[in-house]
This record gives C-alpha cells, structure tokens and sequence, in this order.
C-alpha cells in the first residue's frame, strides 16, 4: 500500500534543493511487519490520528524487560552504503502508548545476537535510550552521556545524572506522536525530536570518543531492535510505546531533511485520491525524484522511495504530491 501526501509548492521547491538521501530500510507498517519480527506481545493496530494510518504497538500485555520489541532485518546496518558514506541516521515517530515508565526504556538496539541464555545482551552494541543519551560498543566503546555533550562547560557541580544538560525524559508526555532522529557521523552525533536538536557530541576518533565502528563493522549488528531489547543486564524495561515509519539512512539527515519528512507526514491525508478526484481525470503523471530529477511515468518501475508526482488535470490544473513507494 502507498501513502501519498499533498505539499505545497514552497515546500517542494524547499525539498528539491536538498541532495539525495539514501534509505536503505524503511517500513510504515501498513502491511504489518513485512520482513521484520515481531517479539512479545507487540500488534499492529489502527491509529486514529490522520496520516498513521496501522501502527506497532511495542508492548500490548505491558512493558517487561527484553522481553518485546519488533526485531528489523538482519542486513539493515551493514549495507555498503552507510560504509562508503560513513554515515547512519536512524529515525521513526513514537508516541508513548500505554507506556507507564517513561525514563530509562530503551528506544532502539543492535547486538551480535540474540540474548544469551541468562537473558543479557553481549558486546557488540549499539544502544539508544529513550532519555537521549546512548552507547556504542563496536570495534570501541563510545558512552555518549552529559559530560561529553557539546554543551558540557565543565562544571559538574551545575549537573547530576538526573538533571543535566539536555536530558530529556519528558518529550512524550503530551500524548503526541513526535519525530525521533539519531544521526551518525565520523565527527558528530545528534539525536532530535521533531527536528530540535536534544543532545549533541563531538567525535575526534580517539578512544572513547569515536563512533566509527558502525561504518567499518556494522555487518555485526545484525540483531537490530525497535523499541527495547536492553544493553547488558541493566533492568530497563522494553515501553509499551507506539511507533511510525521507522527508516535507516546511509546519510546523516540534517534539520532540513528532518523537517522535510515532518512536513511530508503532518499532510498525510487520509482521502487524498478523493479529493484529487475532484479536480477531473487525471490525463499525465510525471515522478521526480527528491532533488528534482525526472523519475518516469510509470509508478510500478519506481524503485522504493519518496517520489512528488506531478499530475496534469483534463481540465488544465497541475497538482503536486508526495509519494512514497515501499
């Protein structure tokens, strides 16, 4: 099933101007978890909100510790693409379900493996907390919390590890769905919600301080987790959130392109063929890509991705939309 979205004009010429982004997984759940598994008691369900249209429930019997999470493909974080770019985005919108710990849950993890007979993850690891702070374990260990944090000046006496700098345990208090992005790159990391930066760091490649693990050995982490699966033995419990649209890029998204797939989904309608309808037959489509390029005519030869189609009306209008191909 497609998702298609209407945008206005500046929003496209904003959207053009921006270079290619390479998606190497992406699911919006509309077909449930096609080439993902789900573990525990996670479903599918019907969301209310326009534009979501199914959801993943994380945990529908309550929150446990490794216990539910939806297990993505096995190759998402080893493609060659994230190796050549030296570069990983990870990106999906949350909202908190009928979580009731909203604090040291894991949000996204990847391990070498399934957790050991004892029920803890091992090294390799890539962690990310729901208070946005997280852990890298590959060919290295980078702990990125507040004393490494770009806005760290120095002064511990002005931070604890319950109040410091940019960490963030309440952003899905308001029963909203929000927009969560960690970026990746040989110099930086960025996590966001809703295309606000909540905490940043500074990568130089020295020990402790380099996440370039995850370009050069990222084919083992091929046990990737949404929504728990916790690092180690630590006793965080996988949420009972609800997730959207998650996808992984070999790029490190900038606000703009963050702000591009926001604006994408906030007009997400629901009854866009509809309202199309209304203007009379369609009579040409042409695809473009992203960045402005000639795509085709014919949807089916579109391979997956984010399309504008622009559609010339018989009596005369051209209207423009997004389209997204799984």
């Amino acid at each position: 099933m497609k998702k298609i979205y209407s945008i206005m004009l500046v929003v496209i010429m904003t959207t053009c101007g921006l270079y290619a982004q390479t998606r190497v997984y992406y699911n919006n759940f509309e077909d449930g978890a096609k080439d993902a598994t789900v573990v525990g008691s996670g479903q599918f369900v019907d969301e209310t909100t326009q534009g979501f249209g199914k959801v993943f429930h994380n945990a529908v019997d309550g929150e446990a510790i490794r216990t539910n999470y939806l297990l993505l493909p096995s190759s998402v974080l080893s493609g060659s693409e994230i190796a050549t770019n030296k570069e990983l985005s990870i990106c999906f919108w949350v909202h908190k379900g009928t979580n009731t710990e909203r604090y040291w849950n894991p949000i996204f993890a990847a391990y070498g493996s399934a957790p050991n007979a004892t029920g803890v993850n091992e090294y390799p690891m890539l962690a990310l907390q729901f208070r946005m702070e997280a852990s890298i374990n590959l060919a290295g260990w980078t702990d990125l919390k507040w004393p490494e944090n770009v806005n760290y000046d120095g002064n511990p006496t002005k931070y604890t590890e319950y109040n410091h700098n940019l960490f963030n345990v309440t952003w899905l208090d308001d029963s909203n769905w929000h927009f969560f992005t960690a970026t990746f790159a040989e110099t930086s990391v960025k996590m966001y919600v809703d295309g606000v930066v909540q905490n940043a760091w500074t990568c130089d490649g020295t020990k402790g301080r380099s996440v370039n693990g995850l370009f050069t050995n990222g084919s083992e982490l091929d046990y990737v987790c949404l929504g728990g699966n916790q690092a180690w033995n630590w006793g965080d419990k996988d949420p009972a959130f609800k997730f959207d649209d998650v996808a992984i890029y070999a790029n490190a998204l900038t606000v703009e392109h963050i702000n591009g797939l926001m604006t994408a989904k906030a007009n997400s309608l629901s009854n866009a063929t509809l309202q199309l309808n209304e203007l009379g037959e369609v009579v040409a489509t042409t695809y473009l890509t992203l960045t402005g390029s000639c795509a085709g005519n014919d949807y089916q030869l579109l391979v997956p991705g984010i399309y504008i189609a622009q559609m010339t009306y018989r009596n005369g209008v051209v209207k423009s939309v997004k389209v997204v191909k799984d």
